[in-house]
């Protein structure tokens, strides 16, 4: 996954036709000029692209969702054994990231996402699309889920630690949602919409 914030009001201002282009290429840079290996962390848009997004790489993921997917298992198996609050709000700062628009109905207890799945017609590569409103409400999650983070070791190691794959500790897996906390603030703070695209 390929994790851009935009700013949506300069989108909105570029034809439908265009947007999937201006989007893939933010992402992935030029057909005769893409990098393989992009730098992990923030890559800014330059001055000749405008400053209209910037561009995320989760750290330790070689470009690959399975990471995601990876916490969002250890996520389900764990919950139950998180104090309701601390829980709910993981659910929904995390539904996005380890979800997307699916098992909401799996999870026990089931929950109803704050942030709904938007369809996206312009673009059929994304695989999330989150409007400024959404990625406030996530902030709003993520400032209730980073105080309460560190109280996730006890039940990630006694419960679904693992000796090996993706998300095989509590470290691995408080550092992808804490990067997922980073992206958020940063497009909360400028008032800025997420997307992420397929690789």
């Amino acid at each position: 996954m390929e994790l851009l914030i935009v700013d949506r009001a300069y989108i909105s201002t570029v034809s439908a036709e265009l947007r999937a282009d201006l989007v893939q290429t933010a992402a992935f840079g030029s057909d005769d000029l893409w990098e393989a290996s992009q730098s992990e962390g923030w890559t800014w848009s330059d001055a000749e692209n405008g400053s209209w997004y910037a561009r995320y790489e989760f750290r330790n993921t070689l470009t690959s969702y399975k990471p995601h997917f990876w916490a969002g298992e250890r996520w389900d198996k764990m919950r139950r054994f998180v104090r309701p609050g601390l829980r709910t709000a993981l659910d929904e700062f995390s539904a996005p990231l380890f979800w997307g628009e699916h098992n909401w109905e799996v999870a026990d207890p089931p929950f109803t996402p704050a942030v709904p799945g938007r369809e996206n017609h312009w673009c059929p590569e994304t695989m999330q699309w989150l409007l400024p409103e959404d990625v406030a409400a996530l902030h709003h999650y993520w400032t209730q889920v980073e105080p309460g983070l560190p109280s996730l070791r006890e039940p990630f190691e006694q419960h679904v630690a693992v000796p090996t794959g993706w998300i095989n500790d509590f470290s691995s897996f408080a550092a992808l949602v804490t990067e997922w906390g980073e992206v958020v603030t940063e497009a909360a703070g400028r008032g800025w919409g997420i997307i992420g695209l397929k690789c």
